[in-house]
């Protein structure tokens, strides 16, 4: 499993630490592990040592420091490195070793403007193959200051005109990234490679800032971490979590889905969701839908049965046209005794907008942690709208939700009191008091019609499958057992995902390796379900 923690956490584990050991030695292997993992990467494009120059954004504290004696040992191995000092306060003797190794020294006049500081920036990363990001670290807040914050603009705007096959290794964080919560909120400098220290750090988790870190590679420093609050779930994990069924299991035992999706309108909708649940090993999808659809679907996925019965996990909403009021009213009846009884329950996609109308019905009037919401972010802005989120400002938009998915989802599970996936190239599990989850890793072809039901489908079928082992030893589902349930659907949903665009199993790169493969449908996604959760259980 991987861990992240807020900045100041990691800060406070690594000053302990920092006193504990000599002067400079931990930043000497900080330096080691971005030398070294720079030349990784430039091994792996196959550069020539003397043909490629190293960039070094060199600004003051420790993350300077990081950067000037990372140049030293480069510069030992034949890089011809340059170091831009774009502070007035370098580190000392990290600046003496980098003069040592021949380092090429350019002190910035700082007392010119930013705008000519940038330009004079931009024109040395024009002749470099490498830029070393050391300009701030996890020691400052709020937002990136000048001249900084247009160096950082002028480099992204350099990279992405000019379509540079530059190498961006960040130290500690890309600088520009202050946020815990992954928001952006000013001018960042984005990586290829992050090398972070002591810890990970949330934002490298969540989004939006997640997709700026490239790659993450952990220093170890060996720092006493308090339990972390968000996490990402592995291979290994998903393994040891997903239910296998034993010699005497049968259909019944092995967690029953019903899934009341599609309508008229729209009767192939449920398919995807049936396929989706079939395949992570449900042992029993029911279909309650309109006589056409459920022909529709029975034709797709004889498997299938149709009609309502005894279930341990309810899904309700893809493809329910509101315009059909006897549907509309048939979801929120099968969701309110879902809810009252205790089974797990998935509301996606149109019985997200039911959401008044069901906990309305609901004892207490208010759902519980095994009520799952799967929104979008256009639906949880719809959501957090109704619930009087924004104020007097007209609600919540989709824009900012994507702005800052992990403090919306974060709100909406405490609103509700449900577990809240919210969907993205990085989705977010938030529930109340537990740890949030962040999973990642799908090719960004997954975002195709369809796919969010196959997703609804696989989190419904792993929930009716642990409540069915529940029911049998005569438990019920704990919120952490809840989420980290769903947390691992998510994690099989990208892996399929990754598979059917021909990716291996492994990879979250959100810079760019989740973009490759091929073009992908829902479809695809569905039947390498079983084939991702092999994978993990091989792992586990």
């Amino acid at each position: 499993m991987i861990e992240a923690f807020e900045k100041q956490t990691v800060r406070e584990a690594e000053a302990k630490v920092v006193a504990e050991h000599p002067q400079g030695s931990l930043m000497k292997k900080a330096a080691g592990e971005v030398s070294d993992t720079t030349v990784e990467f430039l091994l792996a494009r196959g550069a020539k040592v003397e043909e490629t120059r190293i960039l070094g954004l060199v600004g003051g504290g420790d993350n300077g420091g990081d950067c000037l004696y990372a140049l030293s040992y480069l510069a030992k191995l034949g890089y011809p490195c340059l170091a831009l000092l774009l502070t007035d306060k370098p580190h000392e003797k990290a600046l003496a070793a980098a003069e040592k190794a021949e380092v090429t020294i350019e002190r910035v006049d700082l007392a010119g403007s930013s705008r000519q500081i940038a330009r004079l920036t931009s024109r040395r990363a024009r002749a470099a193959q490498v830029w070393i990001d050391g300009l701030v670290g996890t020691g400052v807040n709020g937002k990136l200051r000048e001249p900084l914050a247009q160096v950082a603009q002028e480099l992204n705007r350099l990279y992405e005109t000019r379509r540079l096959k530059v190498l961006r290794v960040a130290i500690d964080i890309p600088s520009g990234i202050f946020t815990d919560d992954g928001r952006l909120p000013g001018p960042f400098l984005a990586a290829d490679v992050t090398v972070t220290m002591g810890g990970r750090k949330s934002s490298c988790l969540l989004p939006p800032a997640a997709y700026q870190f490239g790659q993450v590679r952990l220093v170890d420093l060996g720092l006493p971490m308090k339990e972390a609050r968000l996490a990402r779930l592995e291979a290994s994990d998903v393994g040891a979590l997903w239910p296998v069924p034993g010699a005497e299991d049968h259909k019944y035992t092995r967690g029953v889905v019903q899934v009341v999706a599609g309508s008229s309108a729209f009767p192939l909708t449920g398919v995807m969701c049936v396929e989706g649940a079939g395949r992570a090993g449900a042992g029993m999808v029911r279909y309650v839908g309109p006589e056409d659809a459920a022909f529709a679907i029975l034709s797709r996925f004889p498997q299938a049965v149709s009609g309502a019965g005894k279930h341990q996990c309810l899904l309700a909403g893809p493809g329910i046209d509101p315009k059909d009021s006897a549907r509309v009213r048939e979801a929120i009846n099968q969701a309110v005794q879902a809810a009252t009884s205790g089974i797990p329950l998935v509301l996606d996609a149109g019985a997200i907008d039911f959401y008044p109308q069901i906990v309305a019905q609901v004892p207490g009037g208010q759902l519980s942690h095994r009520a799952v919401l799967t929104p979008h972010a256009g639906e949880a802005a719809r959501l957090l709208s109704t619930l009087g989120a924004g104020g007097g400002r007209g609600g919540v938009t989709r824009a900012e939700v994507e702005a800052s998915p992990a403090a919306w989802a974060q709100f909406l599970a405490d609103k509700t009191r449900a577990t809240v996936l919210l969907k993205g190239a990085v989705t977010v599990i938030a529930s109340p008091e537990e740890t949030m989850f962040s999973q990642a890793g799908a090719p960004f072809w997954t975002g195709t019609a369809g796919s969010g039901d196959v997703l609804a489908g696989i989190t419904a079928a792993v929930l009716a499958q642990h409540q069915a082992r529940a029911e049998q030893s005569g438990r019920r589902l704990t919120p952490s057992q809840m989420s980290a349930a769903v947390a691992s659907a998510a994690w099989v949903h990208a892996m399929a995902a990754r598979k059917a665009a021909g990716l291996p199993f492994t990879g979250d790169d959100l810079s760019g390796g989740a973009s490759l493969g091929a073009p992908i449908v829902a479809t695809d996604i569905a039947r390498q379900v079983p084939r991702a959760i092999a994978y993990a259980l091989s792992q586990a």
